[in-house]
């Protein structure tokens, strides 16, 4: 079953938040994953390392969402046709704007996306078979946004909602780390999974804790990611230096 068809059907996902476009922390990362977010706005991987990205999560069998860092037409078709699942999009303000970058995604006669991509026929040749796999996810990250929120759902081809709790708390003046954003626009935290209800689309949001995750899925969130690699390590590492620097102080070293 594809991702599109479980987060149609409502299941609620985990997948594993790919920073540090390594490939090979890929392949640990995201196993028993159920999809992986390959992160390319604020990343700075080329265009042959999010290929191979994409290429090892269909040999792990996990679907690979690719965030875009422009709302580029070129670009966006470009990053689909290295064979990912979808894409999730920042800074989607409006429903014109979901439509345009939606139609990019889907072949003809659904939208009016471009066909040629040699990698992508690796994968499916048949346009058809893309059309009813492609994910798209819209992030809703500004007031503009929060407030069209239900119309860039109701937005054919549109499969989910992706809530940016930091960059909404920054957009309302309240300068806040990623620990503490939710908590302080938790009313579009709420407003935004009702809106995902209402209309049948899938809610996104990172997790940045196991507390963290639990909250979001009593929520109603739908599709967790589970924070991403470069934090997971850092927050490990620093552990380990404050358990070597108290061992070494109780030790009398």
């Amino acid at each position: 079953m594809y991702l599109k068809e479980r987060l149609a059907g409502g299941e609620c996902l985990i997948g594993a938040g790919i920073y540090s476009n390594s490939v090979e922390m890929l392949e640990f990362a995201a196993e028993g994953m159920d999809w992986i977010w390959w992160e390319a706005q604020h990343a700075h991987g080329d265009w042959q390392t999010i290929t191979n990205g994409v290429r090892m999560g269909y040999a792990m069998r996990i679907p690979v969402l690719v965030r875009t860092w422009t709302h580029d037409f070129g670009t966006i078709e470009k990053l689909l046709d290295t064979g990912a699942e979808g894409i999730i999009v920042p800074m989607v303000n409006t429903p014109e704007q979901a439509s345009e970058i939606v139609s990019h995604c889907y072949y003809p006669p659904v939208g009016i996306r471009s066909h040629g991509s040699i990698r992508m026929d690796c994968v499916e040749k048949d346009a058809d078979e893309w059309n009813k796999r492609v994910v798209t996810i819209m992030m809703i990250e500004t007031p503009q946004a929060m407030k069209n929120a239900e119309a860039i759902a109701n937005v054919p081809g549109v499969d989910g909602l992706l809530i940016g709790a930091e960059d909404l708390s920054l957009a309302r003046g309240k300068f806040v780390d990623s620990k503490t954003a939710h908590a302080k626009v938790k009313d579009d935290v709420k407003y935004l999974t009702e809106v995902c209800r209402k209309t049948g689309k899938a809610a996104g949001v990172i997790a940045l804790s196991p507390e963290d995750l639990v909250e979001r899925l009593k929520e109603g969130y739908q599709l967790i990611c589970a924070d991403f690699d470069v934090d997971h390590a850092r927050n490990q590492f620093r552990l380990m230096r404050e358990v070597f620097n108290e061992a070494i102080g109780n030790s009398g070293a």
